[in-house]
Parts: structure tokens; sequence; C-alpha cells
């Protein structure tokens, strides 16, 4: 584990961009997904992970890199889950 990744803006937007799709995989409030970049520059999907751990993992690194620290990170994830039960989701 590198983080942050070593890579330019350029491939942030991108692998962002990757991300954002994953939604239509219908994988619920929050998941994790890890990239590998090759030696050419595409980037692959290695694994989703539906249920990624949140002591010591990546997805509160993650959030704490935008400026979520841990409670709000929590906060949000309850709100979310709450608001889409109540939509049926």
């Amino acid at each position: 584990e590198i983080w942050p990744a070593p890579i330019t803006q350029e491939q942030w937007r991108t692998v962002g961009e990757l991300a954002l799709r994953l939604p239509a995989l219908d994988l619920g409030i929050y998941s994790r997904a890890d990239f590998i970049l090759d030696e050419e520059g595409s980037f692959w999907c290695l694994e989703i992970n539906t249920l990624p751990g949140m002591t010591h993992q990546l997805v509160p690194q993650e959030a704490a890199a935008v400026g979520m620290d841990y409670p709000a990170l929590c906060e949000t994830i309850v709100q979310s889950s709450l608001k889409a039960r109540k939509e049926g989701a």
C-alpha cells in the first residue's frame, strides 16, 4: 500500500471517473474499489469490497484525504443508509 498514490492529477481524475461508474453495480451506500496502474498507464480494477473495514483501513484514510474525519464518515454512512431505506433502495 502506497498512500497517497504517486500519480498525476490527470490520473487521479481518470481513476476517480472509473470509480464513479461503480454505482451501476448497485453497491449501496459505500464500498471500496482497488485499482492498479499498469506500465502502459491503464487502470485495472482489482476488486470491489462491498463491506470494507472501518478501523485502520482504507475507507477512513480516503475520507481523511478529502477532509472528512472518522465521526463525520460514520454519520454520513448512517444518514445515507437511513435515507436509502426510507426511499426503498
